[in-house]
């Protein structure tokens, strides 16, 4: 009977923490919707500043996209925004459970982590942007007129800022499953060509399909493997 009122009790911990989280995440969200259009435009500038050379535009073909666009971008900044606070709230949840050591690995591990994906997403903001808008719309023939629609250049962007923010969350992953034993670092080293492989295939998968994109996405994965297995080699994090 006392294990089934522990587990309960967990159980409720669990939903209120799932609830404060919601909350959080509400409020963030709400607050930034009256910002909604000046938050799409802060994210189509890149594409619009290309586009200025050939007159080009980005267009609606379908009425609801005008609202439907500028809420899904002003949502997927309310989560990141959001994700510390939640993180606080996850973190309050299972911190009691954990030993001293534990508590202060998966405190970095949670901080580190979003500071990877926040960092992989300004990446893509200010450095992959610019140069696969350059290219694409330099390569647009001169008696085509160049015009966006606004959904798909909304499904790209996100696509982009997830695979970017996933794939630096790469040292973070090797660092983890080397300190906990999961894998040995010899075993990373001698599967480089397996790796190679699978960041192309990567990019392939959450990338636009054309190349350019996907080696700007392949190459930072390799390189952050690498620092992953450098910092694995450290005694201080390799230690159990």
């Amino acid at each position: 009977m006392s294990r089934l009122n522990i587990f309960f009790g967990h159980f409720l911990e669990l939903r209120s923490t799932l609830i404060k989280s919601l909350f959080i995440y509400l409020i963030v969200f709400f607050a930034m919707m009256p910002f909604a259009n000046e938050i799409y435009y802060f994210f189509s500038q890149p594409l619009l500043d290309q586009l200025i050379s050939l007159n080009g535009s980005i267009i609606s073909t379908k009425l609801t996209s005008t609202f439907i666009v500028p809420f899904k971008i002003t949502a997927y900044c309310a989560l990141i925004i959001s994700l510390p606070f939640i993180f606080f709230q996850i973190w309050n949840f299972i911190s009691p459970g954990l030993y001293k050591n534990e508590k202060q690995f998966v405190f970095w591990t949670m901080f580190f982590g979003f500071i990877l994906f926040l960092a992989g997403t300004l990446f893509v903001y200010f450095l992959i942007f610019p140069v696969i808008f350059s290219f694409f719309v330099s390569s647009t023939p001169d008696d085509v007129e160049l015009m966006i629609d606004i959904s798909t250049y909304l499904q790209m962007i996100i696509a982009l800022f997830l695979a970017f923010g996933l794939a630096f969350e790469v040292p973070l992953l090797i660092i983890t499953a080397v300190k906990f034993n999961w894998i040995k670092i010899k075993t990373l080293e001698n599967n480089r060509p397996y790796i190679i492989v699978a960041a192309f295939i990567f990019g392939a998968i959450f990338t636009p399909p054309d190349i350019i994109s996907q080696v700007l996405l392949a190459l930072p994965i390799l390189f952050l493997y690498e620092i992953g297995l450098f910092i694995s080699k450290n005694k201080l994090f390799n230690r159990h």
